[in-house]
This record gives C-alpha cells, sequence and structure tokens, in this order.
C-alpha cells in the first residue's frame, strides 16, 4: 500500500476533525513473561493504549473523515448467580477441608492425596448433615431422592420436590456478580463521492487497503518456522485514533488496536448504480466493523481530560 492514503484529498486544517488509521503488523501476544506479579499473572500484552512497540510496526496510514453516526459503547459484564443455603454450607466445609491439602503433596502424589482428601470431605459433608435440623435434614434428603430417580430420566430437581411436598424452595440467594471482561466493538459508516480521477483513484486503493489488510495470509517465512502453506498468518491489525489538526481529539473516546472483522461496501449510493465515464461509482458506502484486541481496564483511564473522554 502506499505509505499515506487520504479521502478527501483536501488540505487537513487546524481545526479539521478527522480519522486517522494506521495499519499495523500483528504481533502475538505470547503466553505471558516474567516481570513484576511474575509468569501469567499480569495483565496481557496490549493492554496499553495501542500496543507496546506498534509505531516500529507500521504498515501505513489511512486518513478519513469523521464517520457518520458515531458513537461508543462500554459493557462491564454482570450476571446473576445462585447460591443456596445448603451449597454455601458445602463451600464453607470444603474450603475448611481444603486448607489441610497441601500443593507439594498433591503433586508428588496425585491418586493418593485426592483419595484422602474425598474421605475427608465424605466425613465432614456426614457431619455436617447429622447436624441439621429435622426439616432442613427432610429436605437434604429429598435432594438425594431427587438425584436417584433422575437416574430414571425424570429430570427432578430438589426444587421441584420440595415445592410439591412443602409449597417451599430453597432461598437461591440471587445477586449481580462480575462475570469477566468483554471486548468493544465499533463500525463506521463513511460516504465516498470522488470528485476527480485522483481522489477516484485513492477511494479505489483505500478500499483495496482495508480489503487486503483484513485477509489472513498464507505466506509464512522461514523465521516463523514453517512452510509455505502449513499455516495461516493473523491479518494485520488497526490503530484508530480521532485527531483535531495535528493533535490527538480533544473530546472524543480512544480506541486500543483493533481488528478489522467486516467490511462493506455498497457501489450504488445513490440508490441506482452509476458511474463516471471511467466507471467509477459516482457514489459509494463504506462500512468498517472493528473490534478491540484488549478490553478496558479502569488503569487505562487518566485524571488528565486533556485527551478526551477517555476510553
Amino acid at each position: 500500500m502506499s505509505k499515506i492514503l487520504k479521502y478527501p484529498l483536501q488540505r487537513i486544517e487546524s481545526i479539521s476533525d478527522y480519522l486517522k488509521i494506521n495499519v499495523v503488523t500483528y504481533e502475538a501476544p505470547g503466553l505471558g513473561s516474567s516481570g513484576a506479579g511474575g509468569g501469567f499473572f499480569q495483565l496481557p500484552q496490549g493492554s496499553q493504549v495501542n500496543g507496546p512497540g506498534a509505531t516500529d510496526r507500521i504498515i501505513g496510514t489511512i486518513f478519513l473523515p469523521i464517520p457518520e453516526g458515531l458513537s461508543d459503547l462500554n459493557r462491564a459484564n454482570w450476571a446473576g448467580s445462585n447460591l443456596n443455603s445448603l451449597a454455601g454450607a458445602a463451600v464453607n466445609t470444603i474450603k475448611d477441608v481444603g486448607k489441610d491439602l497441601s500443593l507439594d503433596n498433591l503433586q508428588k502424589d496425585l491418586a493418593g492425596t485426592l483419595n484422602a482428601a474425598g474421605s475427608t470431605l465424605a466425613g465432614a459433608a456426614s457431619k455436617a448433615i447429622a447436624g441439621l435440623d429435622d426439616k432442613t435434614r427432610a429436605v437434604v434428603s429429598g435432594a438425594f431422592v431427587g438425584s436417584a430417580v433422575n437416574l430414571f430420566g425424570a429430570n427432578v430437581s430438589l426444587n421441584d420436590l420440595t415445592a410439591r411436598t412443602d409449597g417451599v424452595i430453597l432461598n437461591p440467594n440471587l445477586e449481580l456478580l462480575f462475570k469477566g471482561v468483554d471486548l468493544r466493538d465499533f463500525t463506521f459508516s463513511f460516504e465516498l463521492t470522488p470528485r476527480s480521477r485522483a481522489e477516484s483513484q485513492e477511494i479505489k486503493s483505500i478500499i483495496n487497503t482495508f480489503k487486503r489488510r483484513m485477509a489472513p495470509k498464507t505466506s509464512i517465512s522461514n523465521a516463523s518456522g514453517g512452510s509455505k502453506g502449513i499455516f495461516i498468518q493473523s491479518p494485520d491489525v488497526f490503530n484508530i485514533e480521532f485527531r483535531r489538526g495535528g493533535a490527538k481529539h480533544p473530546f472524543l473516546f480512544s480506541m486500543k488496536t483493533c481488528a478489522l472483522t467486516n467490511i462493506q461496501v455498497d457501489y450504488a449510493g445513490t440508490g441506482a448504480y452509476t458511474t463516471y465515464e471511467d466507471s467509477t461509482p459516482v457514489k459509494m458506502r463504506m462500512s468498517l466493523s472493528f473490534r478491540e484486541l484488549n478490553p478496558i481496564y479502569a488503569e487505562d483511564y487518566s485524571d488528565d481530560l486533556s485527551d478526551g473522554v477517555g476510553f
């Protein structure tokens, strides 16, 4: 690709808002490295803005206008979780017993340690059941009955039994709990209307570059340890930044390094297929769907708002 592609071709002024997209060679994150915290127990590489060393891997740059319908969406992955009182008591019992289990012993004699742990847990469970009141012990008994019946395909739950016999169910202790991180998606749409032969060629190069750089590669260099055709190499990725003049945009959101997951081009943007004399469509609409490679963490934000709203 050309080192720099731009639409429209007009000059970028100091008050111009635009989108800068660097095409970057993908670098595999690896399995973790030693350092503070050591081993795997650290943030994944690339959790910083655009990833470490991204500037050195830039293949080219594309300048585009601010996309239509610009918005962002941040998600927090929370979901409801149940833990009834009987299960909670069992968990506490197992935790107490587990304190006596040594990881060294588990590694040296896996079978023996697990057998000993199983016997200990069984004894603890019997003791816990013996300490229950008659009503609760009857419910636990119902649980074993339900398990036995389910061997015949009945699919009867403990709550089914207690609801039928006593009109009660176990308190599920439903609570909203954090379940993990999500990756953000962005879809940007652009209207491309070439006003000259040069701008027509530039649009063609931009579309070609996005399609080419999002595609996987079948050629693996010898340095990668493989022969051509055996492996498929990851596509290139994209560093995306909103800019105003020659600086980062003072308000709009930031993005981490993204993969281009989808590109759609409508070559009949006017509603009917219309072209210039060289067969260039009069108006096109290009939609790009990106997904960030890394999640957003609270540590990625700064108290300094001069760089915008953050991620």
